[in-house]
């Protein structure tokens, strides 16, 4: 059996509680999100450990939040600069005998565990897709998307553009610019098309 070291938020309560036992089993690397010195702290220890060829792989959920099994939303692309080979694996649960989504702003953290452990089952499928690594001429966010659309296309999940945090926050300006950008030039280039002809 091999234990893996995961990548995450610092929680208070009984998850805080449950975290600090995991640190004590093997080592993982946790982070406190709204600090931008983190982010960088947590880069370099992740850049740290993938270097030493002692210590074991370790588990990255990169889109940041729990998701609903229809879809990969946009990954964070902190795990995608530190210029580690990549092994992308896609899960996809089947809600038959019981739910593994956790709708944080519906249940709490205890509910969702009792729900969990009274299911009758939680049944998955599991691939394990061939490693990745970033290609020359890729950023990280377009490594990050490369291997997002990998997984999405082996788990037949809808490959989405936007991040998880907008179930919880407002949408960008700049991302409402984007689109609407896009928008656009499909207007204009339309208009353009039918005047020419």
């Amino acid at each position: 059996m091999v234990v893996l070291g995961q990548v995450g938020q610092v929680h208070g309560g009984l998850m805080g509680v449950i975290q600090r036992a995991m640190v004590k089993a093997c080592p993982h690397i946790w982070f406190e999100r709204s600090e931008v010195k983190d982010r960088h702290l947590v880069a370099k220890r992740l850049t740290e450990h993938v270097r030493d060829k002692s210590k074991l792989p370790i588990l990255i959920f990169p889109e940041g939040t729990c998701i609903n099994n229809t879809s990969v939303m946009m990954f964070k692309k902190g795990s995608f600069e530190i210029g580690a080979t990549v092994y992308p694996v896609a899960i996809k649960y089947d809600p038959q005998f019981g739910d593994a989504f956790w709708n944080s702003s519906k249940y709490g953290m205890v509910t969702y565990l009792l729900r969990m452990m009274t299911s009758w089952a939680i049944v998955c499928s599991v691939w394990y897709l061939p490693p990745m690594t970033r290609e020359a001429d890729e950023d990280a966010v377009q490594f990050a998307n490369r291997v997002k659309s990998a997984i999405a296309r082996q788990g037949g999940l809808v490959d989405l553009l936007w991040d998880g945090g907008l179930k919880r926050e407002k949408v960008k300006d700049t991302f409402k610019e984007e689109q609407q950008k896009l928008y656009s030039k499909m207007i204009v280039g339309n208009h353009e098309d039918r005047s020419r002809s």
